[in-house]
């Protein structure tokens, strides 16, 4: 079976648990979570599945934790603008989403679909309003409200599905391989369409 990680002769706690997390998310984007046994995972990192477990008291552990880090991975993409009008930086986070999905294609992108796949029953899958991003996201529509860019009626979480809308078509284009879509603008055209429907001024000038 294939490494995951550089083998070391010493690593520091931190450092094996941030190993194991890897592989866990790479591992889970490979086989799925039903693949992401304790036994794969402990030989992907050079350990034996006891050792292992000094690190993380049950896969279930593990599970939640390499979701924590995707959580957190994912916020590095809706920091990425901080565009004062905020419907404006949520469409230069569209503009940036293929690019950034792309480089964490194995690290979130996949594991995250794969895990929403594994069934509605399984309590270690990754929940999606859960995710970091989209809560960032949501709180970046009652900001945005607050400050009169957005219309009274509109719901936050409503503007939070509309960019995640957008950025999981552009997921499943980059793992289908579909890049005609991401290419013609088509996407980022219809991202842009909803994000001018939450504006409370369509035909007056946006706040700097």
């Amino acid at each position: 079976m294939s490494s995951y990680v550089k083998r070391h002769v010493r690593k520091s706690q931190e450092e094996r648990r941030q190993e194991i997390l890897d592989a866990t998310l790479a591992i889970i984007s490979e086989k799925g979570l039903e693949g992401a046994t304790v036994s794969r995972i402990a030989s992907a990192v050079g350990l034996t599945p006891g050792a292992l477990y000094r690190h993380f008291e049950s896969r279930a552990a593990l599970i939640a934790e390499a979701n924590r880090l995707a959580n957190a991975r994912a916020m590095n993409w809706t920091s990425s603008s901080s565009n004062p009008d905020i419907l404006q930086r949520m469409e230069e986070l569209g503009g940036t989403h293929a690019a950034w999905a792309i480089d964490n294609f194995n690290a979130v992108v996949r594991p995250f679909f794969l895990e929403l796949a594994s069934g509605p029953d399984d309590a270690e899958r990754l929940s999606v309003t859960g995710f970091g991003s989209f809560q960032a996201v949501a709180d970046m529509a009652e900001e945005a409200k607050g400050r009169g860019l957005i219309r009274e009626d509109v719901q936050a979480i409503d503007v939070a599905w509309a960019l995640h809308m957008f950025a999981w078509t552009e997921d499943i284009a980059v793992m289908s391989g579909a890049t005609e879509a991401l290419e013609d603008g088509i996407l980022r055209r219809n991202l842009k369409r909803m994000l001018d429907s939450f504006r409370a001024e369509r035909n007056g000038g946006s706040e700097a």
